[in-house]
């Protein structure tokens, strides 16, 4: 007889335990498990006695968490081998595309993941071919689709498209230092870079993957930097920097004059110490994650503090390095970046009620 392996024995295992306490014929009638949301529905924010604006719904932390359609069948998929892909390692950034499906760069993995949660499948991109990804980091997707990922270990942006296939890559040699964040205009025609050791933003043509310019410099003035992490674009077209070093987030125009600046070094609301990513929503909602915090904040269009979620820790609704943030309609997703998680909410009032 031929030995079983392993995932063989396990599958073995649970049919003989399926058909021991579950009586013939009645397999088929088995209730669904009670949606995974539900277990989450206690953790909202504010806490009470505060009315509720937010509550957590989903854990994503591996291949199990998406394809799983009950938790039996996600302890099947936990117990079975594993491949070196399935789970997240040192997540960073994340991203909705227009179908809600959920990407997310891992460094560690040098990997960009994608979460299909409604057609519970897991895609693994990035990891073969001539441009193999090294240190993925931020990341964002163009008007038509298009994912365009920042590298640090490769110091150059690739550009994806939607099934993962490498379509073209920015940054000649000496145009890109530590690339950490990437952000594409509401037209899709200009790409912007954060460089984050080189203290500056560069500007790439999307069309012909040339640098158009660069804005910047290291220091603490109006428009100057130290290391900024990420970058988004406002509705308006106004382009966001989180200045990380000096716990700010700066606002420039798309060409790059300076603006505008909110946030400042501080413990209380409002305040940042180590601001990380920065996104914004349909309602214009702007969402800065801390990595001091533990936490995002959340702030209205005029950079009121509208509420906050989140605190150091290792529990559901909580963070060991809150990293990169991404919004899709009334969803939001958080990089739970040591605790190798994605961690989504959701608002459960209108957003911008007060």
């Amino acid at each position: 007889m031929t030995p079983m392996n392993r995932s063989t024995k396990i599958l073995f295992v649970a049919a003989v335990a399926l058909a021991l306490v579950v009586p013939a014929g009645e397999l088929s009638a088995q209730k669904p498990a009670a949606n995974a949301a539900d277990s989450y529905a206690k953790y909202v924010w504010p806490a009470p006695p505060d009315k509720p604006r937010i509550r957590l719904t989903a854990i994503l932390k591996g291949r199990p968490d998406v394809e799983a359609v009950s938790n039996f069948s996600r302890l099947l998929l936990g117990a079975s081998p594993q491949g070196q892909y399935d789970w997240l390692q040192r997540p960073f950034a994340v991203k909705f595309d227009r179908k809600g499906r959920l990407l997310v760069t891992d460094t560690a993995l040098g990997a960009l993941i994608r979460f299909d949660r409604k057609g519970r499948k897991m895609d693994v991109f990035g990891t073969n071919g001539a441009m193999r990804l090294k240190a993925p980091l931020g990341l964002t997707i163009g008007p038509d689709d298009t994912i365009y990922v920042a590298d640090a270990g490769l110091q150059k942006v690739v550009a994806f498209d939607a099934d993962g296939n490498v379509k073209t890559a920015f940054g000649r040699q000496g145009d890109l230092t530590n690339p950490t964040g990437v952000a594409i205009s509401p037209d899709g025609a200009t790409l912007y870079v954060a460089d984050s050791k080189a203290q500056r933003i560069a500007i790439f043509d999307v069309k012909s993957a040339a640098l158009v310019k660069t804005f910047g410099q290291r220091g603490e003035k109006e428009g100057e930097f130290n290391f900024p992490t990420s970058v988004t674009f406002s509705r308006q077209g106004e382009l966001l920097v989180v200045d990380q070093i000096n716990a700010r987030i700066e606002v420039f125009s798309a060409t790059g004059e300076y603006l505008d600046t909110f946030g400042q070094t501080g413990v209380g609301f409002g305040n940042f110490v180590r601001p990380k990513d920065v996104a914004l929503d349909d309602d214009g909602l702007i969402y800065v994650t801390d990595a001091a915090f533990g936490n995002v904040q959340i702030f209205t269009q005029d950079l009121t503090l509208l509420t906050f979620v989140g605190e150091n820790g290792t529990g559901p609704g909580q963070f060991q390095i809150a990293s990169g943030v991404a919004t899709h309609g009334d969803e939001f997703a958080v990089v739970d970046q040591l605790g190798k998680r994605v961690q989504v909410f959701r608002f459960i009032v209108p957003r911008g009620e007060r």
